[in-house]
């Protein structure tokens, strides 16, 4: 039986920050990494994630676009960006599009690792309540309390 929770797509045009991460997230999560925007959108298309963890200076597509189509892709994906982009600018942006957290490289792994604890449990709880509101719009009301 698989005792691993969540899955993740792991985004970086670093390859060995792909495998770290992989590594250190690995044992307790599913995880699938992908080099550039464009394959993390081609992942994202085929099956939703629990989370979307990105770099944001990759060749072709940034982070930030890839934050924002993945929103539109798959709306219960919570994500956070790991970057070495220091200006706020780019913070400011990448909590515009939607990212719960982000992280500057270089990565305190056990931050990391809590922060993502931290993004799954929220996911799980944002995804419930989605699927809370495709029950009907009678479905949080009392009995006996009108609908409005």
């Amino acid at each position: 039986m698989d005792d691993k929770d969540g899955t993740i797509l792991i985004v970086d045009d670093d390859q060995d920050t792909r495998e770290g991460l992989m590594i250190l997230l690995g044992e307790a999560h599913h995880c699938l990494v992908a080099g550039t925007a464009e394959e993390a959108v081609r992942l994202l298309a085929a099956k939703p994630f629990d989370l979307l963890l990105t770099d944001i200076h990759m060749p072709g597509a940034s982070g930030l676009e890839l934050c924002r189509l993945a929103h539109k892709l798959c709306p219960d994906t919570v994500v956070i960006v790991v970057s070495g982009m220091r200006d706020i600018r780019y913070q400011i942006e990448a909590l515009r599009q939607g990212t719960l957290y982000y992280i500057e490289k270089p990565v305190d792994l056990e931050k990391l690792t809590t922060l993502v604890e931290s993004a799954l449990n929220s996911q799980a709880l944002g995804a419930a309540r989605h699927r809370g509101n495709r029950t009907g719009p009678l479905a949080n009301n009392s009995l006996g309390a009108k609908a409005s």
